[in-house]
């Protein structure tokens, strides 16, 4: 099932545990699928900001949610 994609949902890379996403922005382009600005940390520090298509993000194959903390 796809996971709900929204604006401070943070993912982890599978195969890079130390990199981390959050969606600072979801938009579609004209004539594209949805996408989203994600910033990126590794080991806690900001690196930049990439696009990632929301279907690449939701796939649990490439990556995971990060439980949110209260």
């Amino acid at each position: 099932m796809p996971q709900t994609l929204e604006v401070g949902v943070k993912f982890r890379k599978k195969d890079a545990p130390a990199f981390v996403l959050e969606v600072i922005e979801l938009f579609t382009p004209e004539g594209e699928p949805p996408h989203a600005r994600a910033r990126v940390s590794m080991a806690k520090h900001n690196s930049d900001v990439r696009l990632y298509s929301v279907s690449a993000l939701t796939d649990p194959r490439l990556f995971t949610p990060v439980a949110a903390s209260g």
